[in-house]
């Protein structure tokens, strides 16, 4: 065996199809991507006949090549970047409530079961297995205000493999008294589940139940992953829930740890006058975040609909991510964000697409998709999304909200392989393909007809995950 040959975990020929940027789309074929013993994409070799790949696989073993057919394309795996782990359980239930009467008759009264760590297990451990199962390798979760179940939560991603963002949410006012958390217990406790996630991802070997082809016999050159697979994220559920104090604190932690925030900005016009009323010397909403150490190049704001320019500027000026969630913003009535004005007039290139879980009724970024897309014709026919675009925020986009674009989000040479393996023939398939289909068409159809029994193999890592039944 060669040198080159005794690095690599698996080697993939087929087609791929990944953004180049925000407008570009390139589909990749007849290809061979090496993936080293670390989860590296190493090496492509593009347009390749059957003689040149046999001499390109020389010393690879049969059992580490996967050679896809005509049916089948490899994409990066999506980012979900917004989701409400503790609300999966009532997905597809309040969809005709607005946000503020639907957190006081839905969301407040079932989260306070999450008090019981076992209960949080339960529900944490069939939200993150439907997340994986439809193609999301990447989420930025929100938990409750409850350190136990939120440290479950933790547990549960490390087992299963995903690449994620956890936080705890902060709430020490205008909630109810069931779930409001005194300032100095938030800080706390916040403080306690960012040391906790840190020793976990130390802990955690990734080798057990959660791998199929973990390939330790072959890795003789262990070397650290770059990014850690879960990290803590500051979490205060909204302005309108924290006092300034809370916020402060938050933002120091934030500084202190040099981790993400993530918080919701500018859904609703009743949400953005509440938060004004309580916090008077600041003269828009994302001011208040800036104000308290809360938005930078690290924080993702879910939602971004009714943003006044001056809002737009701070979010420029900061680098931050914006998280579009166009199921949400149709089902509890917030309407529609202009992601137009946020890829042309603003130039923004750290957008991406949120399932905001329960708000939204599903958890497949293929949905957030094509809500996207309704979204953008709803607001303006001439200057809807393009496909290019839509796919560009479901992988790479939302990995450059979550700061890690040289990580993940395509096929470059350097990036770790994060990937779904679609086969748009597979067993109970929604797409039907027809003869004349090409693999673009057949890429198009999965977007925008197909589903998780379309996503045959999910990678993170360069590992396959391991789904439990």
């Amino acid at each position: 065996m060669n040198s080159f040959a005794s690095t690599i975990s698996k080697a993939f020929y087929g087609t791929f199809v990944h953004s180049i940027s925000i407008r570009e789309l390139e589909f990749v074929k007849h290809a061979l991507l090496f993936v080293d013993n670390h989860g590296v994409i190493v090496k492509i070799i593009k347009d390749l006949n059957q003689s040149q790949l046999q001499e390109a696989l020389d010393g690879v073993g049969e059992d580490k090549v996967i050679l896809l057919n005509n049916d089948q394309f490899i994409i990066p795996g999506f980012v979900d970047t917004h989701i409400h782990a503790s609300q999966y359980s009532y997905c597809g239930d309040g969809q005709d409530t607005p946000l503020l009467e639907w957190l006081n008759t839905l969301t407040f009264p079932h989260e306070t079961k999450f008090k019981d760590a076992d209960y949080a297990r339960q529900i944490y451990t069939k939200a993150v297995t439907r997340s994986l199962r439809n193609g999301t390798t990447s989420a930025c979760w929100f938990s409750t205000v409850h350190l136990d179940a939120t440290k479950e939560l933790v547990d549960v991603i490390l087992k299963q493999g995903q690449r994620a963002y956890v936080g705890k949410v902060n709430m020490d006012r205008n909630s109810p008294d069931f779930l409001t958390e005194t300032t100095e217990a938030s800080v706390r406790d916040t403080r306690s589940f960012i040391d906790y996630v840190r020793q976990a991802v130390i802990n955690s070997t990734r080798s057990n139940e959660n791998i199929i082809d973990s390939d330790k016999k072959n890795d003789t050159n262990t070397a650290p992953t770059r990014t850690p697979l879960v990290m803590p994220a500051i979490t205060p559920r909204f302005a309108i829930s924290c006092t300034s104090e809370l916020l402060t604190e938050l933002g120091k932690l934030a500084q202190e740890y040099d981790i993400p925030i993530q918080t919701h900005l500018c859904e609703t016009s009743q949400e953005i006058e509440s938060t004004i009323s309580l916090f008077p010397t600041f003269t828009s909403y994302t001011a208040v975040y800036k104000g308290h150490g809360l938005l930078n190049s690290r924080s993702i704001m879910a939602h971004c609909v009714h943003m006044q320019d001056e809002e737009w500027d701070l979010i420029k000026e900061t680098n931050a991510g914006v998280s579009h969630c166009a199921n949400s913003n149709f089902n509890i009535r917030s309407g529609m964000a202009n992601v137009r004005k946020m890829i042309d007039d603003l130039g923004l290139k750290k957008i991406g697409l949120g399932t905001d879980i329960a708000a939204g009724y599903s958890p497949s970024i293929l949905e957030a998709i094509r809500c996207s897309r309704t979204c953008s014709i709803a607001r303006d026919p001439q200057r809807s999304l393009s496909i290019p675009e839509l796919f560009y925020l479901a992988t790479l986009g939302g990995a450059r909200v979550m700061e890690l674009g040289s990580t993940i989000g395509n096929f470059e040479v350097g990036k770790e392989f994060d990937a779904i393996i679609v086969n748009t023939t597979a067993s109970r398939s929604p797409i039907d393909i027809f003869p004349h289909d090409s693999i673009e068409s057949k890429f198009k159809k999965y977007l925008f007809v197909g589903d998780d029994r379309n996503n045959e193999r999910i990678y993170i890592q360069g590992k396959q995950v391991r789904l439990p039944e």
